[in-house]
């Protein structure tokens, strides 16, 4: 019996947990650093699969991550929209009657993919982060303006993750989210 109850024992050591965490950037660092304001009325689309979609990456230790992209990173998203444009609506579909309602002219369909992994066989926390983020562009009408493709890296060493278990995460994540900004105002020529 005591055998047993050892065996499980280390099977409970050393078995993988998943830990919940969140790809969600701090709203208050996701700043307009350049003073440009486009005049226009835009929606972004995230289809309700996706923002129910979980994800599992790996973490140190053998354990997960677990999390989900869509769903956390919204706000952000639309907080850079917000800092770009005069007006940013939500919608449910391309069919969305408040397209013509509130005379949307662009509507931003995002892409997120995420990759996590960790060099620490005791500790579960991520010490590399990746987080790609691409939106495709469209004319109210469906009709593709242009694509944006940005791509976030996150690295924390032990004394980083050990204040803060996301820091590769949201480092990862909020750079992605400030390139897409820049290219956006970059570009503004396009949203004529």
């Amino acid at each position: 019996m005591l055998k047993l109850f050892v065996f499980l024992l280390a099977g409970l050591l050393f078995s993988a947990c998943i830990h919940d965490v969140s790809v969600a950037p701090e709203l208050s660092k996701i700043k307009k650093e350049r003073p440009v304001t486009i005049f226009r009325s835009v929606a972004y689309y995230i289809p309700e699969e996706k923002l129910k979609r979980v994800v599992l990456t790996p973490g140190g230790n053998n354990d997960q991550l677990r999390y989900s992209p869509y769903k956390e990173s919204e706000m952000a998203f639309k907080k850079v929209l917000d800092n770009v444009f005069t007006k940013v609506y939500k919608i449910s579909s391309f069919q969305d009657p408040l397209i013509a309602e509130k005379k949307i002219q662009f509507i931003f369909v995002p892409t997120i993919e995420t990759a996590s992994y960790s060099n620490s066989n005791v500790d579960w926390e991520p010490t590399k982060f990746t987080y790609i983020l691409d939106v495709n562009i469209y004319r109210h009408n469906k009709e593709l303006v242009f694509k944006t493709h940005a791509q976030g890296k996150g690295i924390a060493n032990f004394g980083r993750y050990q204040e803060n278990p996301a820091y590769a995460i949201e480092i990862a994540s909020r750079s992605a989210l400030l390139q897409f900004q820049d290219e956006i105002i970059t570009k503004r020529k396009k949203f004529k």
